[in-house]
């Protein structure tokens, strides 16, 4: 409970502070905003969450048959760890997680498991989120 104290605190702080950074035009430094960074973050997160949920449930070995889904879990749940990027990789990375996010949750919504996981409230707070 305190690590999503410390999370929710963090990124409060974080929006807190491109709300006070707005003086600065994100066109000129080539960087996107805080807020923008704090959104790919969570987008990364979410992202992970659900590749892991994917891959634990009953379905993960018929996923894992699929490249795709393959490369999602060595993307996101399992990067190296000796992994350090710069500023502009790190936005990169996290655009193409939030453009990942988007493609698997568009797919995800087509029937037949569309219908079924629109009855979880979690499911339509992503689709709410970035659909």
């Amino acid at each position: 409970m305190e690590n999503e104290l410390l999370t929710f605190e963090v990124r409060f702080l974080k929006a807190r502070l491109a709300g006070s950074a707005r003086g600065q035009d994100s066109a000129s430094t080539g960087l996107p905003t805080m807020s923008r960074l704090v959104h790919l973050e969570e987008a990364e997160n979410d992202l992970v969450l659900l590749v892991r949920r994917l891959g634990s449930s009953p379905l993960g070995p018929i996923l894992r048959r699929s490249a795709n889904f393959r490369t999602l879990e060595e993307r996101y749940v399992r990067p190296p760890a000796d992994r350090s990027m710069t500023p502009p990789e790190r936005t990169a990375y996290l655009e193409g997680a939030e453009k990942d996010l988007v493609l698997l949750l568009r797919r995800l919504s087509r029937p037949p498991f569309g219908t079924m996981l629109r009855r979880r409230p979690s499911f339509r707070t992503l689709e709410q989120r970035y659909l």
